[in-house]
């Protein structure tokens, strides 16, 4: 079996797409298939073959307060008319070649077109999200569309429109975190990793911040206030800020899985992927939020279901930090509820009963 994946990857080795990405990489090579990543050549995927991809350009006058799906893209220059047609024909070049059983799309509009001209199976990785109800300026749409046209394709209204028209569209976490309007017909599954059972003790904090709206070194110097000196370790995670040890404190520049699964509390700003590691593994999660697409659905989750605590960016500060950490810890609700959460998690399945699914369709 041959997989190509199409993400959208905005930042190397620190959004969702990319570890999204990795982890179904190694995953089906790990089970000797070929899996090829179709990116930019800087966001490099370990164990797969790599197939260029078109570089957008971010628009010059769109303003950052993008709250849909479709204004998120737009911002990034994803949905420009250029863009779009240079990554289609990219991706038709890659299908050409590696001649994939089945593309597997995260954010990547121009993988379902060149599907559809290719007529082989393409499987979007959707979340709630993208099905917020949202206003739109008719010139975000336009260029997806004129590109559409190009192909002999039919006209959307909404991105998510073009994700139906798929052979199945794929979702992670359970309706508490991931809830879909009941016309959608969608695979869901658990998590995209491989459940594991709990350690055995759960100790420390793991932060993971790559989008908030601060100077790295004032997030640096927030975080050595408030946990500088502590019992336990604390692993963080900051873009901008190098690899360092200072007294309990890890300043790491990759995600380390093996010690955030084994993490008393997570701190992030709204990750898909972390938020997929920390309720598959009932770790109780503080979420900083600033109310933009791609940040706001699993703080609202967190605090709806009680597994978390939501905290605007705008409020972040020292005491912010550790206060809302200590609640974590001393409030054995939330440790409850993350448990409850894993439960739903563990009845959905994980990778492996993603790979069957696509092993069924490439079959077919």
């Amino acid at each position: 079996m041959k997989i190509l994946i199409a993400p959208f990857i905005r930042s190397t080795k620190n959004d969702a797409a990319y570890y999204i990405s990795n982890r179904l990489s190694s995953f089906f090579s790990e089970r000797q298939h070929a899996v090829a990543v179709s990116t930019p050549l800087r966001s490099s995927v370990p164990s797969a073959a790599l197939y260029e991809a078109a570089e957008p350009k971010r628009p010059r006058f769109f303003r950052n307060d993008y709250y849909s799906y479709e204004e998120w893209l737009y911002s990034f220059g994803a949905l420009a008319k250029d863009y779009l047609h240079e990554d289609t024909e990219f991706i038709l070049d890659a299908i050409d070649e590696f001649e994939p059983d089945a593309v597997i799309c995260i954010d990547r509009p121009a993988a379902v077109i060149a599907s559809r001209v290719r007529k082989i199976p393409c499987l979007p990785i959707i979340n709630t999200a993208m099905y917020r109800n949202a206003s739109l300026s008719i010139k975000i749409m336009q260029g997806i569309n004129q590109v559409l046209s190009e192909y002999d394709l039919e006209q959307v209204f909404r991105i998510h429109t073009l994700y139906d028209s798929c052979t199945s569209r794929l979702i992670f976490g359970p309706l508490e975190l991931q809830p879909l309007p009941p016309e959608v017909n969608v695979k869901r599954f658990g998590t995209v990793t491989h459940q594991q059972s709990l350690p055995e003790k759960s100790d420390g904090v793991y932060i993971c911040f790559h989008e908030l709206n601060k100077k790295p070194a004032a997030v640096r110097k927030m975080i050595l206030e408030a946990f500088s000196g502590a019992r336990y370790p604390v692993y963080c995670s900051v873009s901008g800020l190098p690899a360092e040890k200072v007294q309990n404190i890890h300043f790491i520049t990759d995600l380390k899985e093996d010690i955030l699964r084994q993490s008393g509390v997570c701190i992030h700003d709204g990750n898909d992927y972390i938020c997929d590691i920390c309720a598959s593994n009932a770790i109780p999660q503080l979420i900083v939020t600033d109310h933009r697409y791609g940040r706001t659905a699993n703080a609202l989750a967190a605090r709806r279901y009680g597994f978390g605590i939501m905290e605007d960016e705008a409020h972040l500060s020292v005491a912010a930090l550790y206060e809302n950490y200590r609640r974590l810890v001393v409030d054995q609700r939330f440790r409850e509820a993350a448990l409850a959460m894993r439960e739903e998690i563990i009845s959905l399945g994980d990778s492996d009963d993603l790979y069957r699914l696509i092993l069924s369709l490439c079959r077919k």
